[in-house]
């Protein structure tokens, strides 16, 4: 018995991540986090094309629209001040001007819809059930935009209205995995008591989502920080968003759950050459260095020879740069 830490153990599951394979990942901030780990270990990975979302109703829809590739067009922008913005979208692609705001809309779209195919797996990670609604029209929107409160109503989302947000959709991905986590960041502008409350909707409705469909799944990153980890020195200086550290343990744990161990060995020897590839010398002319140049060269064409999938012309430019 460990009497210092609490430990939730890893099971291997039936869903296997590969590089060869699409993964689209979608969802709050904590998304951008594991996306951002798989891309730099070479798996073909789309995060957030609709920047990061943290209310499930208005992930499902980002989903649907991804699904259905309709594009957007300027009667779905709103001008606030001299802005252009989506209340499907993160602020990033707000602009000035009305044809660059749907220019980058509808390319991160269309590449996601095109990609959707080749995609074996959908990470989805939920933040909030406190939701944002249009006074009006009753929208709920992804963001606010900066918009005057007074323009919205602000409400907790029920279990069955987030389960019946995404049944449809999840129909439509009968051969796609669906992997659910819950942020462990926690919402509290919302108060401390009231983001309890909206963690508990999500884990509820992930238990249902799980339960009725046998491609969805869940991964316990919230609890791997929150009951595993559980001390303050695993978040920034803000005491609500996770470290380096504890993303990285969160990582490990993903990599024994979802990679095969075949893939977890090669995931070694990327991360060597990455780590390689950052390094900067006391002296780059020296016959030592030219000769880690080369050692390291040799690696990367040796494992793109066996993986015919990787590619590593960007490490190849860092490592021979001046």
């Amino acid at each position: 018995m460990n009497s210092f830490f609490l430990n939730n153990p890893v099971f291997k599951s039936d869903v296997s991540i590969s590089h060869q394979e699409q993964v689209l990942l979608l969802g709050s901030c904590f998304t951008e986090n594991i996306g951002e780990k798989l891309t730099n270990h070479k798996f073909k990975a789309t995060t957030n094309p609709f920047g990061i979302i943290y209310n499930p109703i208005s992930l499902a829809n980002a989903l649907h629209k991804i699904i259905e590739g309709n594009t957007y067009t300027e009667n779905d922008l709103t001008q606030h001040q001299t802005k252009y913005v989506s209340f499907d979208h993160h602020g990033s692609f707000s602009s000035f001007d009305k044809t660059e705001c749907l220019d980058k809309i509808n390319k991160e779209l269309k590449s996601a819809h095109k990609q959707l195919p080749n995609t074996k797996t959908i990470i989805i990670t939920l933040g909030t059930a406190w939701v944002y609604e249009l006074i009006g029209s009753n929208k709920i929107v992804a963001n606010c935009h900066k918009i005057p409160a007074k323009q919205f109503n602000k409400r907790l989302l029920s279990v069955d209205e987030v389960v019946f947000a995404f049944d449809k959709i999840i129909d439509q991905l009968k051969n796609v995995n669906v992997v659910f986590t819950v942020s462990p960041v926690r919402h509290i502008s919302d108060g401390l008591y009231e983001n309890n409350i909206s963690k508990s909707v999500l884990h509820l409705t992930i238990h249902q989502l799980t339960n009725k469909h046998n491609n969805c799944h869940y991964f316990g990153a919230y609890e791997m920080v929150m009951d595993e980890l559980r001390d303050y020195r695993f978040f920034k200086e803000d005491m609500i968003h996770p470290t380096s550290q504890a993303i990285d343990y969160v990582w490990e744990k993903f990599a024994d759950t979802y990679f095969k161990k075949k893939k977890k060995t090669l995931n070694q020897k990327i991360e060597k050459i990455i780590s390689a590839a950052k390094h900067k010398p006391f002296d780059f002319k020296s016959e030592a260095h030219q000769k880690f140049i080369a050692d390291q060269l040799n690696q990367m064409d040796e494992l793109t020879k066996n993986h015919s999938f990787l590619n590593f012309e960007k490490e190849k430019k860092e490592i021979q740069q001046f």
